[in-house]
């Protein structure tokens, strides 16, 4: 095995997620039960990045496929997340953007969940990913925030570690 094997047999998988704000109020899917992935957890739009496509397309691929919004007002990078993940036996690495558009929409509930407009000081008690969750913290008293975010997680997936840097 040569040194550069451990870097070309690694596996990454690249995501990104929107938390979407509009008239002071933060659109977020509350996932559906039968979900793989965070099932009953409230969570930003998005999903993985495909091959050979980048960022910012996935992005508006993202919250187009999910919401219908396709009128952007902003979109600003807030974090670059890494998630070792050792039940998928896969890295993954996660783009996180503020996204703002002019009027809340309704977005009709899909497979994925249901879509909720909530105001960002009333999130503490709602089930959330443990990283989308600490970052709303730092945003909410700290919007123009840049992080750079570390959760390592054991074999079963709890979180072991957690680094949270602002830069």
């Amino acid at each position: 095995m040569s040194n550069l094997d451990i870097y070309t047999n690694y596996k990454t998988v690249l995501s990104v997620n929107a938390l979407i704000f509009s008239e002071g109020k933060l659109l977020l899917l509350k996932r559906a039960s039968d979900k793989k992935v965070d099932p009953n957890m409230y969570g930003g739009i998005g999903g993985k990045v495909e091959p050979h496509e980048d960022f910012y397309s996935a992005l508006l691929r993202e919250i187009e496929e999910e919401t219908g919004i396709t009128k952007l007002k902003s979109v600003k990078l807030y974090s670059v997340t890494q998630h070792p993940y050792p039940p998928t036996d896969s890295e993954w690495v996660n783009l996180y953007f503020i996204v703002t558009i002019e009027k809340q929409i309704k977005v009709p509930n899909s497979e994925d969940g249901e879509f909720f407009w909530i105001d960002p000081n009333k999130l503490k008690n709602l089930p959330m990913p443990e990283d989308i969750k600490e970052y709303l913290k730092i945003l909410v008293s700290n919007p123009d925030a840049m992080i750079l975010g570390y959760f390592d997680h054991d074999s079963n997936g709890k979180t072991t570690e957690v680094k949270i840097n602002l830069v």
